[in-house]
């Protein structure tokens, strides 16, 4: 009797494995490489990330973010939605080269980050850093080629380095409307970027958004003036995109009679058929980068003392003669609505000769800002509150005050006008509203001396942002401090916490 084996089926007659399905499933790659890229950016910018979310808690302006990310999503979507057949023409090996030099120079941004350890929450160069990251990513997962088509929506993706942002917002006197105004205008832009099948529709969607969004910025203006700048930057522009490119979408379907299906067509495959070794090198970019730290911020001595009022002038404690006092109301454009500043003159009411050889009764100027929104002082450091643009700075220097205050010395050398202040800075709050103190003093005891004046410098200072940038912060450093009024400070701001503490019971 012979026994014949049952017929083993050829490879050919087997049905496709796990692997051969899931490549076959076009909606599912893509979802996995989009999905390796978000996680990666999440774990290198993890620390990044949970910078900008205490700053989004705390209100500071960063809160356009959101609307930024949105819109951008806007004009990927209208991208996608024209795209026409391409030749199958694609250079893997360009992929890797151009997406690994990204991810070098995003590795490189983010230490220059570290150089920003006074400026980081208003400089944010982290985000520059992760926006070279995504584009490295992508291009080392979809090919270089579909990331070019979709170039004006990386280049609108650059809105989340917060620098320009500020720039302009501030230019426009700051505020919630500017801040507003500021997003209507990219809303507008983004929306012209996703109609953009003519230059005609591309000019029709960004005149409806821009319009729309002037009328609905106008509209939260006078029918909720007080709701948070958060409101202001993103329900205007986002919600004036979405009716004006929805508009345009469905004229388009009409005019033309196209499918109604989003695509109006089966979704393309990805160019890059396989990740491999490139989808590892953003693995290992990604598990680098996280543990490249950023500067500390959130961590400035700001002890808490209940009855104090914080709000300027200062009570003047006994042994100073009061001068002038000045008020500036601008400062609510850097730290919020209601802050102000007050700049107070005070004289010495007897001289000695311990500061000034002819025993001249020395002045110094006690600046004091309020705010309800203590995180804006490391947002916009004292530098953006005095036009001290081109002089150098030099380390702080820790110094205990009474009643469990701070303070911190420090020298600033004007190379210009051959002067040298030396300031001592703390902030304390009240359990409501947070008061930074700064008292300044000059190595020139002449009456007519002069001071620095508070004024708004922020486009002046993208110089100095740039130079530490590029040269490091040794060219703004002063290197060998010269505390001469050491004394003269740490004496005045004694009295004058005193003299603060002692009002809170007779008030």
């Amino acid at each position: 009797m012979t026994t014949t084996a049952a017929p083993v089926g050829s490879p050919e007659a087997r049905g496709p494995g796990l692997r051969e399905r899931f490549a076959q499933n076009v909606t599912l790659v893509l979802a996995a490489r989009w999905a390796l890229v978000l996680v990666a950016t999440g774990v290198a910018f993890w620390n990044t990330l949970v910078a900008v979310a205490n700053e989004m808690r705390e209100q500071t302006i960063i809160t356009y973010l959101p609307a930024v990310v949105v819109l951008v999503l806007y004009a990927a979507i209208g991208v996608s939605w024209r795209r026409g057949v391409e030749r199958p023409i694609h250079d893997r090996q360009t992929d890797v080269i151009v997406g690994v030099v990204l991810l070098l120079i995003a590795i490189t941004v983010k230490v220059l980050n570290l150089r920003y350890d006074d400026g980081y929450l208003v400089s944010h160069v982290d985000l520059l850093a992760l926006w070279f990251f995504v584009l490295g990513c992508c291009c080392l997962v979809f090919g270089l080629r579909p990331v070019a088509r979709y170039r004006w929506v990386w280049f609108l993706l650059l809105m989340i380095f917060p620098v320009p942002y500020r720039l302009e917002a501030l230019l426009l006197r700051g505020g919630p409307m500017a801040a507003g105004l500021v997003m209507v205008a990219f809303g507008a832009v983004a929306t012209g970027v996703a109609a953009a099948r003519t230059r005609r529709r591309a000019l029709a969607g960004a005149a409806m958004s821009g319009t729309g969004g002037l009328v609905g910025l106008l509209a939260v203006r006078f029918l909720a003036q007080d709701a948070p700048t958060w409101v202001y930057q993103t329900v205007p522009a986002v919600i004036a995109a979405l009716v004006a490119s929805a508009a345009l979408y469905i004229e388009r379907r009409r005019e033309h009679t196209v499918s109604w299906r989003p695509l109006g067509r089966a979704k393309y495959p990805p160019a890059v058929s396989r990740v491999g070794r490139p989808g590892l090198v953003v693995v290992a970019a990604a598990a680098m980068m996280a543990f490249v730290p950023i500067p500390a911020y959130g961590e400035y001595p700001n002890p808490r003392i209940d009855g104090l009022d914080t709000r300027p002038p200062m009570v003047i404690p006994s042994g100073w003669v009061a001068g002038e006092y000045r008020e500036y109301q601008w400062v609510s454009r850097l730290y919020g609505p209601g802050a102000v500043m007050g700049g107070q003159d005070l004289y010495q009411s007897r001289g000695s000769y311990e500061f000034d050889k002819f025993a001249r009764p020395r002045k110094v100027v006690v600046n004091t800002i309020e705010s309800s929104r203590p995180l804006t002082f490391e947002v916009y450091p004292t530098i953006f509150v005095y036009d001290l643009v081109g002089d150098r700075f030099s380390s702080l220097e820790k110094v205990a005050l009474p009643h469990g205050v701070i303070g911190f010395l420090q020298t600033v050398v004007d190379d210009k006008s051959y002067l040298t202040y030396n300031r001592i800075v703390w902030e304390w709050n009240n359990g409501e509203t947070t008061a930074r103190v700064t008292i300044v003093s000059v190595d020139n005891h002449e009456a007519d001396a002069p001071f620095p004046s508070p004024e708004p410098t922020v486009a002046r200072n993208m110089n100095t942002f740039l130079t530490v940038l590029f040269r490091g912060n040794s060219v703004i450093a002063d290197l060998e401090p010269q505390f001469k009024d050491r004394d003269l400070l740490v004496d005045c701001a004694t009295d004058l916490i005193n003299a603060q503490v002692d009002a809170i019971g007779d008030r």
